[in-house]
């Protein structure tokens, strides 16, 4: 079974309606890229041709726009919004969506909010795009995709970011983020990024993860001993492919995306993982902001997330996983996703504990190692 099948095998736990009949979660796939200089007349003549690109081919599909207050999406209404940018460039948020409203989700979308960076090297701005899960579905969807995910990084010229499958919400998300929580705990494939702007603010300097897609800049290649270096680690593992943009490299991991589970993750973003995991941030934001619930990712849940696909590499001596109720193979240190704080010491021999009820689902043990 392939990675489409296992998401329409899937697909009925991953979309819902509102009690009214109204879409409020869609799976659907999205590319994020942070960038610096959105305040400039020339990036921002760039990000114009983006939008003006996104219309002429998803227009028939889109509904809504948001430049400085919600409208019916029409070429004209677009054309409007840009020419005031370009005339007086500066802050500015602009979002065109399939949704019909700030409180339906929409499958296609695109999203731009820019910083002016005037209090040195803190800010950064963002472009994020979805589309539904189907185009992949379609011939040449996968390479229409990643046509964009190429086109985009090369306009804004990206420092860095990502692209995978997501949990798709409304503008207006606040109420739906628990399930975004609920589904991301299940499925780690899924990338949580609701609040993507938010990283703009301190993915100074370091990426938020990997998925399906990263996209590194020149300057954090250089981190790693260059874009050739990197190329060479990461094309040796079998199935994840480079391909060049203007500012850098973008990694895919895969020929199809992945939603992995609660037994198996999506092991190319393991391996992509453990060549890029320098990168990543060494204190990220929380993933999501306060849930009334307690279903959400607080400061703690958000750091197990970004660490959910650090897994040493497998050896004869130390197998990668144990299922609880088997019998514990080396002495040393294990950790289950199962529960918080779970890392703990265990003798060979012992038999490894379960966490019953746990939302991750069934508990797996991972080695940790001897200190």
């Amino acid at each position: 079974m392939n990675n489409i099948e296992k998401i329409k095998q899937e697909l009925d736990n991953l979309e819902f309606d509102s009690s009214e009949g109204v879409p409020v979660v869609r799976l659907g796939v999205v590319v994020t890229l942070y960038f610096r200089n959105g305040y400039t007349p020339e990036v921002i003549e760039r990000i114009a041709g983006c939008f003006k690109r996104f219309s002429e081919e998803f227009g028939g599909s889109l509904r809504g726009m948001i430049y400085k207050r919600y409208k019916k999406y029409s070429s004209k209404a677009l054309e409007s919004a840009l020419g005031a940018i370009a005339e007086k460039p500066g802050l500015f948020e602009l979002f065109l969506s399939s949704g019909s409203s700030i409180y339906e989700v929409g499958g296609y979308s695109l999203a731009v909010l820019n910083t002016r960076e005037e209090r040195g090297d803190r800010f950064r701005s963002y472009i994020k795009m979805t589309v539904p899960w189907s185009m992949l579905d379609t011939p040449g969807g996968v390479e229409r995709f990643q046509a964009w995910v190429q086109y985009l990084s090369e306009q804004v010229d990206a420092e860095h970011g990502y692209g995978g499958l997501s949990t798709l919400l409304p503008y207006d998300f606040d109420k739906y983020m628990p399930v975004e929580y609920e589904l991301s705990q299940k499925y780690p494939g899924l990338e949580v990024d609701t609040l993507a702007m938010a990283f703009s603010l301190n993915l100074i300097g370091s990426i938020k993860g990997v998925n399906w897609f990263t996209v590194l800049g020149k300057t954090l290649l250089e981190r790693l001993g260059g874009p050739d270096s990197v190329r060479r680690k990461l094309s040796s593992q079998g199935g994840i492919h480079c391909f060049e943009y203007g500012g850098g490299l973008i990694v895919r991991a895969g020929a199809l995306p992945e939603l992995g589970s609660t037994t198996e993750m999506p092991k190319l973003y393991v391996a992509a993982n453990r060549i890029l995991k320098p990168l990543r941030a060494s204190d990220p934001y929380a993933l999501q902001s306060y849930s009334e619930y307690g279903n959400g990712y607080d400061e703690e849940r958000s750091l197990r997330w970004y660490a959910r696909f650090d897994q040493e590499e497998p050896t004869a001596q130390s197998p990668r996983k144990i299922a609880a109720g088997e019998t514990c193979t080396d002495t040393g240190f294990w950790f289950s996703p199962a529960q918080e704080n779970s890392r703990r010491f265990f003798n060979a021999g012992e038999v490894m504990p379960e966490f019953k009820g746990s939302p991750w689902g069934a508990t797996f043990w991972y080695w940790s190692g001897e200190a």
